[in-house]
């Protein structure tokens, strides 16, 4: 009852107000889609990330996991930034509310919240996996704003990039880790035609990197599909994680 209601309220609102409808379910394009316009594309980070030497001790460290020590917490929750990971895998669905936006991912247990009522950040907030997010529209563009990570997910190129079985080759790409220090700035717009949404995201976390860098990653609308029930415990399987040289589950 609570998911239809807040469905009716996120399109009435966006009626209302004219705001850009970014309701409904979207997955990552990825890579290796010739039929997406080049403008649309994901971009690496900019510019590369360059470690403090906390950060790069962190990220040696993260380096071993799957290849030497196991990989722990393979299915804790994630940061923002690989939550919002656009490589096509899993959908996320945005539920569009007057006050709220929820964001589901299908392999991430855990929703985000992004509180649109004018709030700003609490001073005595806990840490947590997925941060504190509020958020305001600046013309067609949301500006999502999170700050109080508690610095334990795994890195931020994760998922796509080796940290859920790592493998001796996948390591030699560095682990990008956080901290409880990272602030997350995220700029969403609707672009080819409102057939794609486009996230901007912009990380800044002292105690981990030098100077703040931006990505940018494309998902495209998908009305033809349902997020699925994914649980990870139920589902260790590493070559459909894109490991087929590892043969034992995280």
């Amino acid at each position: 009852m609570g998911a239809v209601v807040l469905f009716a309220v996120g399109q009435h609102a966006t009626a209302a107000n004219s705001k850009p409808d970014i309701f409904g379910i979207f997955i990552g394009i990825g890579a290796g889609r010739p039929d997406i316009d080049p403008r649309w594309r994901n971009k690496p980070f900019t510019p590369t990330p360059e470690f403090t030497k906390w950060g790069a001790e962190q990220s040696r460290e993260l380096g071993r996991l799957g290849t030497e020590t196991g990989t722990p917490g393979a299915c804790e929750p994630v940061t923002p930034v690989s939550f919002m990971v656009a490589n096509g895998l899993f959908p996320i669905q945005i539920l569009q509310g007057s006050n709220q936006i929820v964001i589901l991912n299908e392999w991430v247990a855990v929703p985000r919240r992004i509180y649109m009522d004018g709030r700003g950040h609490p001073s005595d907030l806990d840490p947590t996996w997925l941060g504190h997010s509020i958020g305001h529209w600046e013309g067609d563009v949301l500006v999502i704003d999170t700050v109080r990570l508690n610095g334990r997910a795994r890195p931020l190129n994760g998922y796509a990039a080796n940290a859920v079985s790592s493998t001796n080759e996948s390591v030699k790409d560095p682990r990008l880790p956080s901290s409880d220090q990272m602030h997350i700035v995220e700029r969403l717009r609707l672009v080819g035609d409102g057939n794609l949404l486009e996230v901007a995201m912009t990380i800044t976390d002292p105690k981990t990197y030098v100077r703040p860098f931006t990505g940018i990653g494309y998902f495209e609308r998908r009305p033809d599909i349902d997020v699925q029930e994914y649980y990870c415990a139920d589902n260790m399987r590493p070559r459909d994680e894109g490991h087929p040289e590892s043969g034992k589950a995280p």
